[in-house]
């Protein structure tokens, strides 16, 4: 084993790997004993496919399942039955029209082009006889509206409901007589407070008799299914968790599984289901905490599970077929996988497909769950990965990296990542945040943020800072911080209000927050409400929380990367961070991809923020990358 400085280590991790390992795997179903699933492909510029375990790929280039709804996108594709002939739903990345493609056929377009100057989007799709029933989503100027529309044959659109806000989670009852579905309104986020509404359908095909069965505007409820005898089992964090529930249709509700363990996840994207149904009647759900996640089958009888065995460790979607499950995931030393289980769970999941790591397993760092104390008596939680390659030991501490989660009702988990292996692998430590207001914990830790970002995020990634050090982990000199969206807005007010980061690495992140505030999508253009205040009545406040307010402060180097097309954290912000770092004499590199937007996709655009990311780090910490 070669003694050598942190960071010059020669690592089998390439930058190109990161874009190859950046293909992702979001949404699973089922049809007709087969199932299906997409895949995100950095190396086909992040064209989603849909592929099919029987056939492979079902959605050949240059053809993009993606829809851009709440611009955060969502489940944009359903294999069906329509119109007496199997074949594939799916929102196009260009044009967001929704369009029909057959076994064999070419895609044929259902909806409309949009007006000129508007754009109208669509998610969730289920079909009803021979109507496709969806949410869609209207932006015309500075306005979005949405609504539940219904889409016959003949390609004419009639509405279903338009009340409320925002949509999700669609739900047809077996005898296709009654529809659930999630609505909430702003300034709610979809983790603060949503309703789950129950309609009847009338001879006609209308919905009447609408009820809130669940939720408030301070309880979220979300992933709605139906038993066969027609009870509806959903999620709900009435008791301070994520538990199941159930209901009838006349509103009876109670709670059926107890736990302090979080049974969902925070609603970002439309479509995802974490809470299923089997032949049997058992229903399927996945529960824990960013540590460990477990899928469990529930006795909906007494309330009771047990808990499959499988080698993943945190679930993203399930499906269902018969008495087989099915769920993407990964591991310790899975990137991502989808794996088929029987409800006995004796026996390890059969993987279908994976996401295959391009290295040896011993290079990659496994992640272990850590806490320190924070302020005012709070427990901040975080997962750290130690310097991980065969070939090389060092004489000295690694240097460690600070990587801090968007959203920032978000979280991060112990599942193997080609990122944390890119540092490590090199000999640095990597230690991902889940500061207050991070989820996975219960809803009391989620609202720590609430009126408070910006200084709860803060002050627990500084205490996580701290706390290495003090314990031996980290030498004071050589931490630097690394973070995307919400995730950047946390670099860069680590590096305005204290001095403990060498260096920071700013991807997309807010730098003003009025800028923000007036200079966003529909989606989250309410969110800073409950983060930080209402606007403008709080603006004040809103100027005190912008790190571009202090960024007289900065005197750590920083690079950034920004997409030229994003509509949640726009260049401005980036820019005006880069202009406080010439006028303050800082040392730093901008980076801005044309055509890129919030999240890179583009194979090359991850390469070279790995390649410069890397080499700015080895400049201000004194060493040359290995490659």
């Amino acid at each position: 084993m070669t003694v050598a400085q942190p960071g010059t280590w020669v690592s089998p991790v390439t930058p190109e790997m990161l874009s190859q390992a950046g293909v992702s795997m979001g949404f699973t179903q089922t049809f007709n004993g087969d199932v299906f699933w997409d895949e995100s492909r950095p190396n086909e510029n992040g064209r989603n496919v849909v592929v099919s375990r029987a056939n492979g790929d079902i959605l050949p280039a240059p053809w993009n399942a993606s829809t851009r709804v709440h611009e955060m996108g969502g489940l944009s594709w359903l294999v069906c039955n329509w119109n007496n002939e199997p074949g594939l739903l799916f929102a196009e990345k260009s044009d967001q029209r929704i369009y029909w493609k057959t076994v064999g056929g070419e895609p044929e377009p259902i909806t409309a082009e949009s007006s000129p100057g508007t754009l109208s989007r669509y998610s969730d799709f289920l079909i009803r006889g021979s109507e496709i029933w969806c949410v869609r989503e209207i932006t015309e100027g500075a306005s979005t509206n949405r609504d539940l529309i219904a889409i016959n044959t003949a390609k004419q659109i009639r509405v279903l409901d338009s009340v409320s806000h925002f949509y999700a989670h669609l739900a047809l009852s077996p005898d296709e007589q009654q529809l659930a579905w999630i609505s909430w309104e702003h300034p709610q986020m979809p983790w603060d407070g949503t309703q789950l509404r129950l309609a009847d359908i009338d001879p006609q095909g209308n919905l009447v008799n609408t009820t809130i069965l669940a939720g408030n505007e301070s309880e979220a409820v979300n992933s709605p299914v139906w038993s066969n005898s027609g009870k509806l089992y959903f999620v709900s964090d009435a008791s301070g968790f994520w538990n199941v529930w159930e209901s009838d249709t006349k509103g009876s509700k109670c709670q059926l599984v107890s736990e302090s363990a979080e049974w969902a996840h925070p609603m970002w994207i439309v479509g995802t289901h974490l809470l299923r149904i089997l032949d049997s009647g058992e229903l399927v759900g996945i529960h824990g905490n960013p540590a460990q996640e477990k899928i469990a089958v529930i006795d909906p009888s007494t309330g009771t599970w047990r808990d499959l065995e499988c080698n993943l460790t945190n679930f993203t979607h399930l499906s269902v077929y018969q008495d087989r499950i099915f769920a993407i995931g990964g591991g310790p030393k899975i990137l991502s996988a989808l794996v088929e289980l029987t409800t006995t769970g004796t026996t390890d999941a059969e993987v279908i497909a994976q996401v295959a790591a391009p290295i040896d397993q011993e290079f990659l760092p496994v992640a272990q769950a850590i806490s320190f104390p924070s302020q005012n008596g709070r427990t901040v939680h975080a997962f750290m990965s130690p310097a991980t390659n065969p070939n090389y030991e060092s004489t000295e501490l690694s240097p460690v990296v600070i990587t801090v989660h968007g959203g920032p009702t978000a979280n991060t988990t112990g599942v193997a990542s080609i990122k944390r292996a890119f540092f490590t692998s090199r000999g640095f430590t990597v230690v991902d945040v889940d500061y207050g207001g991070s989820t996975g914990y219960g809803r009391a830790y989620r609202e720590t943020l609430k009126g408070q970002w910006g200084v709860v995020d803060t002050e627990d990634i500084l205490a996580v800072v701290a706390g290495l050090v003090a314990n031996g982990l980290a030498d004071p000199n050589k931490v630097v911080i690394r973070g995307g969206s919400a995730g950047g807005y946390a670099v860069l007010n680590g590096l305005v209000h204290s001095k403990v980061f060498a260096a920071g690495a700013n991807y997309y992140g807010v730098a003003e927050l009025i800028m923000l505030a007036e200079d966003t999508h529909d989606f989250e253009s309410r969110y800073l409400d409950s983060l930080i205040g209402p606007y403008p009545e709080q603006k004040e406040l809103y100027i005190e929380r912008s790190p571009l307010t202090h960024a007289d402060n900065l005197t750590s180097p920083l690079i950034i990367f920004q997409g030229s097309d994003d509509p949640i954290v726009p260049p401005s912000q980036s820019q005006a961070f880069r202009d406080a770092c010439i006028k303050n004499g800082v040392k730093y590199k901008y980076f801005e991809f044309e055509g890129e937007s919030h999240g890179f996709r583009k194979s090359q655009t991850i390469t070279t923020c790995a390649i410069e990311e890397l080499k700015f780090f080895g400049e201000v910490l004194g060493f040359v990358p290995a490659d």
